[in-house]
């Protein structure tokens, strides 16, 4: 390949201090050690906007002006790659969970979320859809989180599996097994980590909580990564379990181990997700991991094997779940070394040069194609 350039589009800041910044890092990463040229068209390099929908077309006007070599391809997150189509360079659009589904999901209320959808909401939301939608249905190749998305792409956009791929995420060793945590039965220690929003299930979580403390189950609960303050967080929960319930509203991904040693069992209530960082860290580190089933949590998740599952919004099946790991230690254990066990193949290099092969698979096709014509 004699012009080996990526332009990766996302509004985003490229960081291991954020999910898909953190994604976004190791890819880069792998592209480099590969030989290529990467350009990241994000949140900073455009600027403010006056809206979010403005950031596609900001961000294409950003790559024509100022990146003078011609890409190999773009790399485009759904949402921004609308306006990166119909181009004589080949696109691949990537997703942490398709836009679409999670709308719709919005609509039926089955997201988790108390708020009724503003009429503004309803009308522009579904332009901003179509807009991104095209892309789905004719980049040369989509990138996607999780077997729901998979399915949905090849119903709903009619997508073959040939231009489909299930992308990884990855883990970042550590020294935890699931030996490595409070010994303490009588306090376990459950943690969320997490944005609180009602998506991730915060509602679910303190009903759950609820019940548990009026079965007289003693348990402390960590509530880290919140992006609120503690008084915000605090105050979804009753009275008196405020003295069980600390707040942390951020931590840097170097203090994620420490948290993850301090807990016995991680819990992910949430209704919607790609595939999350959080419960695969939380595997790797060989912790007791209660999740919904559905999204990436289900791809990653076998019930009873690896971790428990429950269905999102349930909270009498959440706080029978987390009864039955306080009380049985073993379990605990059982759980927590067949989930480290079951993701030790997921270091981010690996997965990152899985998708290094996808892009290239692009490459070598579009240039044949041109070639040939």
């Amino acid at each position: 390949m004699s012009n080996k350039v990526i332009v990766h589009i996302a509004a985003i800041d490229i960081s291991c201090e954020s999910g898909m910044g953190r994604v976004a890092w190791h890819w880069r990463k792998a592209f480099e050690e590969r030989g290529y040229e990467f350009f990241h068209v994000g949140k900073s390099e455009v600027g403010s906007l006056y809206h979010y929908s403005l950031f596609p077309l900001a961000a294409y006007h950003y790559a024509k002006k100022y990146i003078k070599q011609t890409p190999s391809l773009f790399l485009v997150h759904e949402p921004a790659s609308g306006s990166f189509m119909n181009q004589d360079i080949p696109t691949v659009v990537f997703s942490h969970g398709l836009e679409r589904r999670s709308w719709e999901l919005r609509c039926q209320g089955k997201d988790g979320s108390t708020e009724k959808i503003k009429l503004r909401t309803q009308l522009f939301t579904p332009l901003l859809l179509r807009h991104s939608e095209q892309a789905l249905k004719k980049a040369e190749k989509l990138l996607l989180i999780n077997s729901e998305d998979m399915i949905f792409a090849q119903k709903v956009y009619q997508r073959r599996d040939e231009n489909l791929f299930a992308f990884k995420n990855g883990i970042n060793p550590s020294r935890l097994t699931e030996e490595n945590q409070p010994k303490d039965q009588a306090h376990c220690n459950v943690l969320f980590l997490g944005s609180w929003l009602e998506r991730k299930g915060t509602h679910t979580l303190v009903n759950s909580a609820k019940i548990l403390y009026e079965k007289e189950i003693d348990l402390c609960w960590t509530l880290a990564g919140v992006g609120n303050s503690k008084k915000t967080v605090i105050d979804f929960w009753p009275k008196n379990l405020h003295d069980s319930v600390r707040v942390i509203p951020q931590f840097l991904s170097h203090q994620e181990q420490a948290l993850l040693a301090d807990a016995n069992i991680f819990v992910l209530p949430s209704f919607f997700e790609g595939q999350p960082l959080a419960l695969l860290q939380a595997m790797e580190s060989g912790r007791c991991c209660i999740t919904t089933n559905c999204c990436g949590q289900r791809d990653l998740i076998q019930h009873e094997y690896n971790g428990l599952l429950f269905e999102p919004g349930d909270a009498k099946a959440l706080a029978r779940l987390i009864e039955q790991c306080v009380k049985d230690r073993e379990l605990r254990l059982r759980l927590g070394r067949n989930a480290r066990l079951s993701v030790h193949n997921r270091q981010w290099e690996s997965v990152a040069s899985e998708v290094v092969d996808q892009v290239e698979q692009v490459i070598t096709k579009d240039l044949a194609g041109k070639y040939r014509s």
